[in-house]
């Protein structure tokens, strides 16, 4: 018999190691035990008399986890209880009512609270109804306090072992029909019992995702073991309350976010999420640096301007380059890009005089006046130098003066000077003889406050006559100095 007890005792020991019993997961355990119960009263003291195969009791217990170190117990158990020495016997069936509270020693300040064995000491209240069996003593209820030591051994999450021993002092002399006999004046028992404790509450799952609350990082909502029993929809690894995005998959540095374009801005923010970019652009990029983004930039490889949908515009006139007719000159876009300075409809690429409103079969110059015409044609017909020299005749220094006056008046106007002669004589000596004359005729203006700039002189000699050189009226006519007034 001792050796099939420790075998029993050592098998308990080997399979509990590490395995939890009573818990806050674990609240609720019922158990079935069987025992060993002995008598002590008027008749005699069996606490140290066992006889386990006759002396067998049986029972049921429900036990509720209060805290760490705290359970409550109901046990009910039922057995024959009786005395097997001297010549006054007697024999009692009880059914014993147990209420006790237990202080678990395995609570984590004693013991850890996975210890393999798990002590526990408690007290409490009880009701024993002893009936039937001897005749002769009448059935009687008894109370008493029970006084219970004992532990479990756990077995895994569901079961344990439990050994206990409960001392029942009672307030009753009449349990075995004999009173006054003892000095106690109470008849008390002992139940000594081997049970197994089955969990009737398993720990919870609220969300049913077979995760229990207690490791549960999200309790209320179904999760996976990888993330703490919180849900991932996109499986990136980042749970749903911490995912930016928690139906694409994305990486923790971007919050959960996908980064498709790898510019480290997540794709929801970025405007161009297949092509990377910068955070100044919400994620564009700025190929040429010009502060316009790509998919906004008609020249994206040229720096340009806002105004030119990021083309370039080298005369700043609001036109791009590629459509720009005069891409160094600012213009307008009525004219191409090109400046027409003096607003007279001709451009100043195409106009002589770009700074004077003028007409089109001028070349954009100002028409000169019809006075200054008539005026022009007496000068240069009275015109004369003298003889194979470039002295101008006194006779044509008036109408010069009235020359100086015109062009004083109006700055804008120019003079062009050709000299011109017969072909009688050399032809170095009369092209030299044209350009003297035309250059005196340009010397007397400047004497007159005529600007030098403003006056060319020119001497072509014999090269540009006007008419035959074969009669004395055509040399005459060939032999001149002509004067060409204009704005140009």
């Amino acid at each position: 018999m001792k050796k099939t007890l420790f075998l029993f005792l050592l098998v308990i020991g080997i399979s509990s190691f590490g395995v939890n019993a009573q818990t806050s997961e674990n609240k609720t355990w019922l158990s079935f035990n069987v025992g060993n119960h002995q008598y002590d009263g008027d008749l005699g003291n069996e606490m140290t008399a066992f006889d386990i195969l006759k002396d067998v009791s049986g029972g049921i217990g429900v036990h509720q986890y209060l805290n760490k170190s705290f359970n409550f117990n109901y046990a009910l158990n039922y057995g024959l209880l009786d005395t097997d020495y001297g010549s006054n016997r007697f024999s009692k069936y009880f059914l014993n009512n147990n209420f006790t509270a237990h202080f678990n020693l395995a609570n984590g300040i004693v013991l850890k609270e996975d210890s393999w064995i798990q002590p526990f000491v408690g007290t409490g209240a009880s009701l024993t109804y002893f009936f039937g069996e001897q005749e002769s003593i009448d059935d009687n209820v008894s109370f008493a306090i029970p006084i219970v030591a004992g532990f479990d051994i756990p077995v895994s999450e569901g079961l344990s072992f439990e050994l206990k021993g409960t001392y029942n002092r009672t307030f009753n002399d009449h349990i075995d029909g004999v009173t006054g006999l003892d000095e106690q004046n109470h008849d008390d028992f002992f139940v000594a019992s081997f049970g197994l404790k089955f969990r009737l509450s398993g720990a919870k799952d609220s969300d049913n995702d077979g995760i229990k609350d207690k490791e549960d990082a999200c309790p209320q909502i179904p999760g996976s073991v990888a993330t703490n029993g919180c849900p991932d929809n996109d499986n990136d690894g980042i749970i749903n309350s911490k995912d930016l995005c928690p139906e694409v998959p994305g990486s923790a540095v971007n919050r959960g976010c996908a980064d498709s374009d790898g510019d480290s801005i997540v794709d929801f923010e970025d405007a161009c999420p297949n092509i990377a970019g910068s955070l100044e652009f919400q994620g564009c990029a700025d190929s040429d640096g010009d502060k316009i983004p790509d998919g906004n930039d008609l020249c994206p490889n040229v720096k340009g301007s806002a105004t030119t949908d990021g083309c370039p515009d080298d005369d700043g006139d609001g036109i791009k380059n590629s459509v720009d007719l005069c891409p160094a000159f600012s213009g307008t876009a009525e004219f191409g890009g090109c400046p027409d300075t003096d607003n007279d409809g001709i451009i100043d690429k195409e106009d002589d005089c770009p700074t004077l409103k003028g007409i089109k079969p001028n070349k954009g110059c100002p028409e000169v006046s019809a006075d200054v015409k008539l005026k022009m044609d007496v000068i240069f017909k009275n015109l004369l130098f003298a003889t194979n020299s470039a002295n101008i005749d006194a006779t044509s220094l008036d109408d010069l003066d009235e020359l100086i006056k015109i062009m004083s008046d109006d700055e804008d106007l120019r003079l062009s000077i050709e000299g011109h002669t017969d072909n009688r004589g050399n032809n170095e000596y009369n092209l030299e003889l044209s350009r003297l004359r035309a250059e005196a005729v340009k010397q007397y203006l400047v004497n007159g406050g005529i600007s030098a700039s403003r006056i060319n002189a020119v001497g072509y000699g014999e090269t540009r006559p006007i008419t035959t050189n074969e009669t004395a009226n055509g040399r005459l006519k060939n032999r001149r100095v002509e004067l060409n007034i204009s704005y140009k």
